[in-house]
């Protein structure tokens, strides 16, 4: 078939209108922002002085049809030199295999949004900036989920993206069939209905065979257009983004208005300034930890393996930095830096610029893994307006009533369908903290793994061998946001054991984690082989516990504990932990502690 140079394949994005960077800042400033940023990432790999070509080239025009248009090119080396190293030294030698690419972005504004579409490796430039959803977004606004087939389907949890859901599909199924309400669609291939080739997308000759529509975070309609057809689509899709038909996949919504996330930010922003205030008065034990998670919004599972971190506030070099090697300690350190840091706590305009001006590094010694800015970082939960809403990942999320009761009502199942009945567990006595409380099992057959090894991702707190079932505890006091922070040990700590059952003869994760162990715990006797065998040749039952300590009133039942509980993300975390888990099929219980008498 001839190739039509006029008309590409196009998946079309969409900057993020709310994304912090450019909070008050005008199309040109965005666009310079995102330009700078990506200079700044070549700088970091080639002397751009020196090599001219490799420097990005932006023009920039002005349509008479309402569009702003600025091509963004560039050239950058691919760092494939198969042939260099297949070749012998005397052959390659004074040979240039270097391959260069082209790649671009082309930035369409029209009306209050900033449309992309990209060539080679243009994502790399704006990845960071664009919307996250934007194809899921539009496709909600002209949805038929009892009626749209599916051909493929990847999803998340709404409490983290550690675990992904990816399906193909053959039959005549559903969307609505398919996603689970606790479940956020990443992207969707589907059929295109008839009345829609007729009608919204009636101008692009769609033809009478079947036609595949794909979204997630782009709109991607499987048909070659030309650029006036594209300034079309965007027209189009810019109009149904704005008309009000709407049908939820989910029974919890992103978002997108910038005036509510503005206020919904300052709520948050407010509280966390209040806690850096409160440090340095009587009202610190009011501090509202129990609300508040610091994970980084995008890198979690490299978050989570870091085993040291650095508070340092912008251009530091180094002064005032500080160290944390617990996890736990981030929010209230982080505060303390401020509070430290401050000339005048009464001027919470000055204090409220460090949330973002305060960074958080992530290291494994001393290698750089994650960084974000501190506020970047806040998992929270809030009620505004009688209206619950959740900030995970950098997004804030509207929890409908609906979906509370179902999660509630999934959570008080869940518990009573996998709560642990064996009597393998401690009681927790007053006074005590985790490291106490796990470290109280000192029977035969209980081996205590938390902290045994650098990586924080552990096997588990205690690994308990009873009965031909191999327990792998993990232990949280606590039923609050910190039941995240556990559902993600749980599901780090499962997906890592089952790759190591996969790969058998190379385990690692297993076998370090116990060898390291046996090093410090000689007295115990451990049979590192021996057990490491019997695990991963399933000898063992492998069973999950995830247990916790819920603080609420002593005389009250779990049952009503859970459900008298304000924290919805401890309860998603108990709905979400079971579901995953049965993926992996690893068996799974729960257990509060609290009952432990």
């Amino acid at each position: 078939m001839k190739f039509d140079s006029k008309k590409i394949d196009l998946k079309i994005f969409k900057l993020n209108n709310t994304f912090y960077e450019f909070k008050d800042k005008s199309t040109i400033e965005r666009i310079k922002l995102i330009e700078d940023n990506h200079l700044k990432k070549l700088r970091l790999k080639y002397d751009l002085d020196e090599h001219h070509k490799l420097r990005p080239v932006i023009t920039h025009s002005t349509e008479e049809d309402g569009f702003e248009i600025w091509s963004y090119c560039y050239n950058q080396p691919k760092d494939q030199f198969y042939w260099k190293l297949f070749l012998p030294e005397k052959l390659s030698e004074g040979q240039n295999f270097e391959i260069i690419e082209f790649s671009f972005v082309l930035f369409i504004k029209y009306k209050s949004n900033i449309y992309c579409v990209i060539g080679g490796s243009g994502m790399s430039v704006i990845r960071k900036y664009i919307d996250p959803d934007f194809g899921i977004n539009l496709y909600q606004h002209f949805a038929k989920p009892t009626e749209d087939i599916l051909i493929e389907l990847n999803a998340r949890g709404i409490a983290s993206n550690i675990s992904q859901k990816r399906h193909t599909y053959n039959l005549n199924q559903t969307i609505s069939e398919t996603l689970e309400y606790s479940e956020i669609p990443t992207k969707i291939k589907l059929v295109l209905r008839k009345e829609l080739k007729d009608s919204v997308f009636k101008k692009y000759k769609l033809g009478t065979d079947r036609t595949l529509l794909e979204v997630g975070s782009y709109f991607y309609l499987r048909k070659r257009i030309n650029f006036e057809e594209l300034k079309q689509l965007i027209i189009d899709l810019d109009k149904i983004l704005n008309d009000d038909n709407f049908t939820q996949l989910t029974l919890f919504r992103k978002i997108d208005d910038e005036n509510l996330v503005n206020e919904l930010d300052k709520v948050l922003q407010n509280r966390i300034i209040d806690d850096v205030i409160k440090l340095s008065t009587p009202s610190r034990n009011t501090i509202q930890k129990d609300i508040l998670e610091v994970v980084h919004p995008s890198k979690l599972e490299r978050f989570y393996e870091c085993n040291n971190y650095i508070i340092k506030a912008k251009y530091s070099r180094g002064k005032h930095d500080i160290e944390v090697s617990d996890r736990q300690e981030l929010y209230i350190k982080s505060i303390e830096h401020i509070n430290n840091n401050s000339d005048d706590l009464t001027n919470r305009f000055e204090i409220g610029k460090k949330l973002f001006t305060l960074g958080i590094v992530g290291r494994v010694n001393d290698k750089e893994l994650t960084y974000a800015n501190f506020y970047a970082h806040i998992i929270a939960e809030i009620e505004y307006l009688s209206q619950k809403y959740f900030r995970i990942d950098g997004n804030w999320y509207f929890l409908k009533d609906e979906f509370l009761e179902l999660m509630n009502s999934d959570a008080i199942d869940f518990y009573r369908k996998y709560e642990l009945k064996e009597n393998i567990l401690n009681k927790w006595e007053d006074g005590d903290d985790e490291d106490t409380y796990n470290l109280s099992h000192k029977n035969d057959n209980y081996y205590v793994l938390d902290k045994v090894i650098d990586s924080n991702i552990e096997l588990c707190d205690l690994l308990i061998i009873k009965d031909d079932i191999a327990y792998f505890v993990h232990v949280k006091n606590g039923f609050n946001t910190k039941m995240r922070d556990l559902y993600v040990q749980v599901m780090l700590s499962a997906k890592r054991l089952s790759t190591d059952i996969k790969n058998n003869k190379s385990s690692s994760y297993l076998k370090k984690t116990l060898q390291a162990y046996k090093k410090i715990n000689k007295k115990k006797g451990l049979d590192v082989k021996e057990l490491t065998r019997k695990i991963l040749e399933k000898e063992y039952e492998i069973v999950y516990v995830m247990a916790f300590k819920n603080n609420y009133r002593k005389s009250d039942t779990i049952i009503d504990k859970i459900n008298k509980s304000k924290s919805n993300i401890a309860k998603y975390s108990i709905v979400q932990t079971v579901k995953e888990m049965q993926r992996l099929n690893f068996g799974i219980r729960l257990k509060d502690i609290s009952e432990i008498k």
